[in-house]
């Protein structure tokens, strides 16, 4: 990707990162910094690019892309599972700036300090818009894990975060393939439970 690429918003940049990486990105948030970072298909999914998702945006700008009929209740269970810590799982659209939108399906973790304050969050986003053509928004804080992927996903998650302080690029990238493959398995396998639901 280019220089000048790497500083566009747009379907096309969109589209290639969404190739290229199977539909599945992941992100990381410095909670007290308020500064966000994600790979290339996350920022473009809430209209940032590449470049200034790389310099860290705030939560703020990017619930902005989330659409307005769902923004609220994301926002609040998000903020909640900060405060507390844990994790929590989602599905909601978000809206390109041409209107367009998508359906994404999202599991994130937050990590507290010794003294019970919030440090930093991470997490595997999948665009799941092909197989959500109805259906409402929702998101959850998940209590007690009661299977293996949601375990995986949650051990995972914190496996990054870790290797994020500790700066070993290659192990980093590994824990990143690992968190995404997991993320594409948590969404097939909600796609199915909310299948079954409809029917």
């Amino acid at each position: 990707m280019d220089q000048a690429a790497d500083d566009v918003v747009s379907e096309a940049a969109l589209a290639a990162a969404l190739e290229a990486s199977g539909g599945v990105g992941f992100w990381r948030w410095d909670i007290p910094e308020d500064t966000a970072r994600a790979d290339p298909v996350s920022a473009l999914l809430f209209n940032i690019s590449p470049a200034r998702s790389r310099a860290g945006v705030s939560l703020s700008e990017i619930l902005k892309a989330v659409h307005p009929g769902d923004q609220a209740h994301i926002s609040q269970v998000i903020l909640d599972c900060v405060q507390s810590g844990g994790s929590y799982t989602a599905e909601y659209r978000v809206c390109s700036p041409t209107g367009r939108l998508r359906w994404l399906f999202t599991r994130g973790h937050f990590h507290l300090d010794e003294q019970g304050r919030p440090t930093t969050g991470c997490g595997v986003i999948v665009e799941i818009s092909d197989s959500k053509s109805a259906g409402t928004a929702f998101a959850q804080r998940d209590g007690t894990l009661i299977d293996a992927l949601n375990r995986a996903a949650d051990l995972c998650l914190s496996l990054h975060d870790a290797l994020s302080k500790f700066g070993e690029a290659p192990m980093l990238a590994l824990a990143e393939t690992l968190l995404i493959e997991i993320g594409r398995h948590l969404a097939a396998r909600q796609r199915i439970a909310r299948g079954h639901a409809l029917h």
